[in-house]
Formats: structure tokens, C-alpha cells, sequence
């Protein structure tokens, strides 16, 4: 399938240098009616069309991740996957569900994607020359989904850099009372000492809300339709349920939320030697625990890179057509 928007972009603007200094010192910030909104509510009505196909397939992703074998995938329906997670002892009130790569699918995300507008805000917002798109995520938070746990985007990429970030674009306007936009902690894209000092299995990571200040945690509700969130792949976030116990004949938070993910990265990064090799053992039709303690980083976005990661040799410089040069427009 595959849309055409009537709706332009506007052209690529400078990003004011206070936005430029939150994102640089707190790890985030928030870029306000940046966006469209009758391009994002058009761009939601396509994206549905894509999470009615591809559901099963969402479930099965989430099967993967959890045995970290691609085989579970397998699970004909999406009754046997819910099934499987239980088994596995996990709890029923899933965060989202996830689609990957839409922009392969639909030009009207291809378009937000590749357009000048967020490939140069990347550009300017990470202070790099050449920008390429990582990918996107469509999270659908549907009501009554779970919380989204802390968590730092970078360790699910294959990249090894500290230049990577995720603009967050809500489908929907977002209100402060029952909100599920995303909660950052100040500063953690900068604690060096975190990943210094301590293993990635190690106790400290268990115990994140004691290292960091409840002070440090902020958000930009409300978000109105055409606001978009930016944070580093290092800072640490999360998102609250789909529900609120508070004012409940008042909040309209009955629905299911739907946010665009798009990523960015360093057109210099380069491939992970270890992401190669954990590939391999998520490919596996049998796992073992040991596979997971092995692998430096997490394997909830494997699923997305799996389609081109085998091309690329690691620590090199590479171009592929599903990792694209996005920033500058015109390429040497």
C-alpha cells in the first residue's frame, strides 16, 4: 500500500538555540507546532490501515524478544502469542505494540522520514554534517496498555555512537491528565559513568530510580497535535499507562494512542562487531539464556535491522538503500 499526501512540509527552519541547549545539557527537548496537524491526522489514517494487517505480526515480535529466538515468531495467531508471553511469565498489559519501517510501506511516511525539515533539525540538534534515517516506529498504546519501562533507545540499535536521536510525534493531541507522552530524566544521556563502572547485567541498572532524583524527571505535557519530542538515544525514558484513576468522567484517554517514532543516527556510525554475531543466535530455531547474557546491547529492535545488518561489515563505513543518506539533500 502505498499513499500520497497532499499535504507539504514546511521547508527545514533553524533550530533556536534554547531548544539546541536542552537538548545538549537535559538530554531532550520539544520543538512546538512543528508539524502539519492535517498532515498527522492524515498520516494516522494511513498508519491504521497498516496496524489492522500487520498485528499478528507485532505479537509475534514481541514473542521474539522475549525467548530471543526469531523461531518463536512463528506463532500462527495472535491468541497463541498472548498465550506464549504468559508462559513465559510476563505480565498480560503489554506497554504497545510496535511496527517497524513504515516508511517502506506508505510515501507519506517515507516523506516525513526523508524530508529536509527533521533530517536538518537532526543535523543541527546533533551537531553533525550527514544524518542518515535508522528507522521509524509506530507504538500504538492501546487503552489500557501498561507502562512503558525506563529504557535507553541506543542499547537496541547495532550503531556504536553517541549521535543518535528519536523524534517522538504524537498522532493525537496529548493532555496533561492521563497523558502517555514520553518521561525523560534529566541529564542521563551524559552519565558516562553509568555504563564506566558498571555491567550491563549488573545491579545498578535495577536500581535506576535511587541513582537519579525524582526531580529529574520531565515532561512536555500537554502536546498539541503537531508537537514533537526529541531526545538522545542515552537518555533514559519511559511512558505511563493508558488509563488514569483521576477525573475520569472528565479525561478522554479511552482510546487507543498512537505515536510516530523516527530515528536518526551519524552517517559515520559504525556496525557493532557483537551485533553480528547476536543475529545469528536470534536467527537460532533453538536458545539458550546464554545467548542474551552474551550480547552487549537488547534485542527489541532486531527485528528492524534485520533485513540489512548481514550487508554491512562492522567497523566500516558503509551506505545501504535501508539505512538512507538523508542530510544533506544532495550527496556528493
Amino acid at each position: 500500500m502505498n499513499h500520497n499526501s497532499s499535504v507539504l512540509l514546511p521547508i527545514p527552519r533553524h533550530v533556536d538555540i534554547e531548544t539546541q541547549l536542552s537538548f545538549s545539557r537535559e538530554g531532550h527537548a520539544v520543538l512546538r507546532s512543528f508539524l502539519p496537524p492535517s498532515f498527522l491526522l492524515s498520516l494516522r489514517t494511513e498508519l491504521q490501515t497498516i496496524v489492522h494487517q500487520e498485528i499478528l505480526a507485532a505479537w509475534q515480535q514481541k514473542v521474539a524478544v522475549a525467548t530471543n529466538s526469531l523461531s518463536e515468531e512463528t506463532c500462527p495467531t495472535i491468541e497463541q502469542c498472548q498465550k506464549k508471553l504468559i508462559s513465559l511469565g510476563l505480565p498480560t498489559d503489554i506497554p504497545f505494540l510496535q511496527f517497524f519501517n513504515t516508511w517502506r510501506k506508505l510515501s507519506s511516511v517515507e516523506a516525513i522520514c526523508k524530508s529536509p525539515l527533521l533530517a536538518s533539525a537532526a543535523s543541527q540538534l546533533m551537531g553533525i554534517p550527514r544524518v542518515r534515517l535508522y528507522q521509524d516506529s509506530l507504538f500504538v498504546k492501546r487503552w489500557k496498555d501498561g507502562k512503558t519501562p525506563w529504557h535507553i533507545d541506543a542499547r537496541m540499535s547495532p550503531f556504536d555512537t553517541q549521535h543518535f536521536l528519536t523524534f517522538w510525534i504524537p498522532l493525537q493531541p496529548i493532555h496533561s491528565n492521563g497523558g502517555t507522552a514520553l518521561l525523560f530524566v534529566n541529564k542521563t544521556h551524559s552519565d558516562i559513568a553509568l555504563p564506566y563502572w558498571n555491567e550491563l547485567d549488573g545491579k545498578e541498572y535495577q536500581r535506576l530510580d535511587h541513582r537519579y532524583s525524582s526531580t529529574a524527571i520531565h515532561h512536555y505535557m500537554p502536546l498539541a497535535l503537531g508537537d514533537v519530542t526529541v531526545h538522545s538515544g542515552w537518555t533514559l525514558h519511559c511512558a505511563d499507562a493508558n488509563i488514569s484513576n483521576n477525573n475520569k468522567k472528565k479525561q478522554s484517554t479511552s482510546e487507543d494512542r498512537y505515536a510516530l517514532a523516527v530515528t536518526y543516527v551519524d552517517a559515520r556510525a559504525e556496525i557493532r562487531e557483537d551485533v553480528v554475531e547476536s543475529v545469528a543466535r536470534f536467527k537460532q530455531k533453538s536458545n539458550n539464556n546464554k545467548n542474551k547474557k552474551n550480547s552487549k546491547g537488547d534485542n527489541e529492535d532486531t527485528s528492524s535491522f534485520l533485513p540489512w545488518i548481514q550487508d554491512v561489515k562492522p567497523r566500516t563505513q558503509f551506505n545501504h538503500h535501508l539505512v538512507p543518506l538523508v542530510w544533506p539533500t544532495t550527496q556528493d
